[in-house]
């Protein structure tokens, strides 16, 4: 009768172990080793399909998941990452409207065009021009603590849109969404205002032009959720899948649903200071229907003169990956905030064409 492998393991060692008694012992070993490699070979021989299904089922979730995509992307190169992440976006069949609240009050917020995203924080402080300009007046609390920030701010930058160069590595432009984490080398100084407002620094003097401007114009800009730590950034998504799932959907449609609405941790644009939400005095909760107030218009037709870019626009969910958020503003520059706005790019397309 034809020997098995594990029968012919066996005799070898035993046949050379019979030779000497020295080579007792180290055949002895050899053949445990042996056998333990020829009992895992034989385990997964017999379970290929069970270990190729579960490792299909990691793969597909690590690229398509809107949490893992980035870093799954970032790090292994996959060839086909935009075109995969659009097909998700495009084919999901989970939006916040489908997810069932367990009360009127939860329900009409999540009616469409009244979405409140979980980018921001409900019970964050509001700031208003004044506020952020109290320090440059300590000196004289009385005063007009507008003079300074009169000047008009150019409407179209240097240079026609064909004349123009935008370079890569410029801090402003650096892009940054599920797809492209926030670089490791990315380096930013937060400028802290008396009231406690933070963002980055290199922003803070077009932010109060274009706040002092509107305010020209009888207008009233409040600045809400500037810049956020990881952590904090890391508490409002799970804080929003918590919400849903309370309300009876499950994890991963919880998870797509506040993918919609708040960008994951390492992927925020509000982690380096140079995201905005913006509303009035007047008009407090970052809901789409700012974008039919005063202040929502002004932003729309003003807010680039000053560099900053409606950062999701509406027609635009399928490339940003975010649901419409009028109230949420990037800098990004004046001359490339005006190059998107003629052109109707968001941030992404602007990269796809320019850098």
């Amino acid at each position: 009768m034809k020997k098995t492998f594990r029968q012919k393991i066996i005799t070898y060692f035993t046949d050379a172990a019979k030779k000497s008694r020295l080579l007792k012992y180290p055949c002895l070993a050899g053949m445990s080793v042996a056998l333990v490699f020829y009992y895992i070979g034989m385990h997964f021989l017999n379970n290929g399909k069970r270990y190729a299904s579960m490792l299909f089922v990691a793969v597909f979730f690590m690229s398509s998941c809107s949490f893992s995509f980035a870093v799954f992307a970032e790090r292994t190169g996959f060839s086909s990452a935009q075109e995969t992440y659009s097909a998700i976006v495009e084919t999901s069949d989970v939006s916040l409207a489908e997810v069932e609240p367990v009360n009127p009050e939860v329900e009409e917020i999540l009616e469409e065009g009244n979405v409140v995203s979980s980018e921001h924080d409900v019970e964050a402080e509001t700031y208003t021009l004044d506020d952020l300009l109290a320090q440059h007046h300590e000196h004289d609390p009385n005063a007009e603590p507008h003079e300074d920030y009169v000047q008009t701010a150019s409407k179209t930058g240097a240079g026609t849109d064909a004349e123009r160069t935008f370079d890569s590595s410029d801090w402003s432009l650096v892009l940054i969404n599920k797809q492209h984490p926030i670089p490791d080398d990315y380096d930013f100084k937060l400028g802290t205002f008396k009231s406690g407002m933070r963002c980055d620094e290199r922003v803070i003097e077009d932010l109060l032009l274009m706040m002092q401007a509107a305010k020209n114009d009888g207008l009233n800009l409040v600045v809400r959720s500037p810049y956020r730590t990881s952590d904090h950034q890391e508490d409002n998504f799970n804080d929003r899948i918590k919400s849903y799932m309370r309300q009876g959907a499950s994890y991963m449609e919880a998870y797509k649903a506040t993918s919609t609405v708040i960008t994951v941790p390492g992927c925020s644009e509000h982690e380096v200071g140079l995201a905005l939400d913006i509303t009035s005095d007047t008009y407090i909760p970052l809901q789409q229907g700012f974008a039919e107030t005063k202040e929502g218009k002004w932003l729309e037709e003003h807010s680039h003169e000053y560099g900053f870019i409606l950062r999701y626009p509406s027609g635009k969910e399928y490339i940003t990956g975010i649901e419409y958020e009028p109230w949420h503003f990037r800098y990004v520059g004046r001359e490339a905030a005006a190059t998107m706005k003629n052109e109707g790019l968001c941030l992404e397309e602007f990269w796809d064409k320019y850098l």
